[in-house]
């Protein structure tokens, strides 16, 4: 395959061919060094790369003012991989985000300098004009330089996204390496494709100039965020890893301290919440003084957060929350313990593609097998650490059927993406309340008692959620399916389904769904549904699964699955 240079900005390249020719664009950049020290400046990188292979003194001395003032203004103790976990309120989040994080040791964190790949998208462009642009490649994407605080109020308070931080164990010189390479880079582009050339890809190949090991996962035409954090931590990189680092979200850190506190504190809380302003300072203070800083630092971070999700605070809110700092004054001084959120890094998921093998039979047309391949991401009977809790989030997922009866393969099912999200409570106050929802679209069987019925559809649901137990979740909601063999003939179903989540044990978790669906124009017709589903083993490679579920007629299966 003939080599070919990702940057499309001509300035990055010295060769009129040096695009396609990397031995004329190497001999156009030593004659510019050459000729021209001051082109050092423009491409220190190179000049690094080229002194440790070439002799010392080969090129003639270069004062570069501006690069030197790059440096210094960043003044780097050390390097850290920086993992947004996705956000399901826009198509760009979903999936995960990955950013590289300059430490600088000095102890004032939120002013480091982090360096972030991304499309350069207009404003006037909306998601659907987004998602296909991004797929296609309609779009430049560039390495941005920002402040820390930048990436902690966009993704910890803003879009509620945890972060977690991977401090890599690098040379300074390797370091050095890293920044005069984004300096060469930062006021370039490249073509940005959403499910290739994104922020996952364009990380991986930049720590493989420092790493020395492969960081884009093997076996896939396709990078996601996750991958790198993954490649971070195999056996044969993980050594570069000192360190992983837990940044709650504005959301987990409510949901931390507020399991944390008492049943007679939780009670102070819910009553501040209800009760009017006047009587909020007379409940504090009849409080013993640990308790009201335990509850007041719940109440801030409960008024926090709900500044985010309403955009702003009611005149109510806002001043009981000054309230509320009025008395923390009149406190003692100190802060109030907590412990640490003990969550899981995003590393030790499973891995997000798929192939699933089954044997499996059927009431209608009797035993088979069918082999599933699901390029991405999870279901809710994954191992998810780190990510959404009680979600799906899954694109191409495809499904082949083999039957006895038609000693044959055909594709019974494509699911282009799947969305679901039960927003579960974890506080049940007032306002930490989502609506439960899925949207999915594809094509599958109208019902399970035929071999080759499939038809495009769409469907979804919106409904409420509760928290069951620790890691179990049950939700109500109303659903919704078009089914569709062309845009001139479908069918559309819409009926109540309740569904739960349990998780019995690591190596057990089940879930479970029941509806009814009835036909829109003729009420009469309807149909019934159940798919109950179990998983078994805990590990990051596979698992076994069990599934019975029934439309029209009972199917029963079990399914070996493999991640990679």
């Amino acid at each position: 395959m003939k080599p070919s240079s990702a940057v499309t900005s001509p300035s990055f390249l010295l060769a009129p061919n040096g695009k396609t020719n990397p031995e004329e664009e190497l001999k156009a950049t030593i004659q510019a060094f050459t000729q021209e020290p001051t082109t050092q400046c423009r491409f220190p990188a190179r000049k690094i790369w080229l002194e440790s292979v070439m002799p010392k003194g080969l090129f003639p001395e270069a004062n570069c003012p501006k690069y030197q003032q790059y440096l210094e203004s960043f003044a780097t103790d050390s390097v850290s991989v920086v993992y947004a976990s996705g956000y399901l309120g826009n198509p760009a989040s979903m999936y995960g985000h990955v950013l590289l994080k300059f430490n600088s040791g000095a102890g004032a964190e939120l002013l480091d300098n982090t360096f972030s790949y991304g499309a350069m998208v207009p404003d006037s462009d909306n998601k659907l004009v987004y998602i296909y642009k991004g797929i296609t490649g309609g779009y430049q994407g560039h390495f941005a330089n920002q402040k820390y605080h930048h990436q902690n109020l966009a993704y910890n308070e803003t879009e509620l996204r945890d972060l977690w931080e991977y401090k890599l164990s690098l040379t300074e010189e390797n370091v050095v390496f890293l920044l005069a390479h984004l300096w060469e880079l930062e006021n370039t582009s490249m073509t940005y494709y959403f499910f290739k050339q994104n922020c996952g890809y364009q990380l991986a190949k930049l720590l493989e100039l420092v790493v020395d090991k492969p960081l884009l996962a093997p076996n896939k035409i396709w990078v996601m965020p996750y991958d790198l954090v993954m490649m971070l931590n195999k056996p044969e990189t993980e050594s570069h890893v000192d360190q992983v680092l837990y940044h709650e979200s504005r959301q987990e850190k409510l949901y931390n301290r507020f399991n944390q506190l008492s049943a007679s504190e939780r009670q102070s809380v819910e009553r501040i919440i209800a009760l009017p302003v006047d009587e909020t300072l007379s409940l504090l203070r009849s409080l013993k003084e640990e308790e009201a800083k335990r509850v007041i630092d719940t109440m801030y971070d409960y008024y926090a957060f709900l500044e985010v999700k309403n955009s702003g605070l009611s005149a109510i809110e806002e001043t009981k929350r000054e309230n509320l700092l009025t008395e923390r004054f009149r406190l003692s001084a100190g802060q109030t313990s907590w412990e640490p959120a003990n969550k899981l890094p995003p590393h030790r998921a499973q891995n997000t593609a798929m192939l699933q093998f089954s044997s499996r039979y059927n009431d209608a047309f009797g035993s088979g097998a069918s082999l599933r391949f699901r390029a991405n991401y999870y279901d809710l009977l994954n191992i998810n650490a780190a990510r959404i809790p009680f979600s799906e989030l899954s694109t191409f997922d495809l499904s082949l059927l083999y039957t006895t009866q038609e000693r044959g393969w055909s594709i019974r099912e494509l699911t282009l993406f799947n969305v679901l999200n039960l927003n579960v409570s974890q506080t049940g106050l007032a306002e930490d309340n989502f609506y439960a929802w899925s949207l999915n679209a594809g094509y599958k069987p109208n019902n399970l008692s035929c071999i080759d019925c499939s038809d495009m559809y769409v469907g979804g649901f919106l409904g409420k959620s509760m928290n069951l137990a620790d890691d179990s979740a049950g939700y109500a909601a109303l659903a919704g399916e078009i089914l569709f063999s062309d845009l001139s003939h479908g069918a559309a179903y819409i009926g109540p389904e309740i569904g739960a989540v349990l998780s019995i044990a690591p190596y057990w978790a089940t879930s479970i769904k029941v509806g009814s669906g009835f036909n829109i124009t003729e009420i009469a017709k309807h149909k019934n549904y159940l798919k109950w589903e179990q998983r078994f083993f805990e590990n990051r490679n596979f698992d076994i699964r069990t599934l019975v579920q029934y439309d029209e007629a009972f199917e029963y299966a079990i399914n070996f699955s493999t991640y990679w």
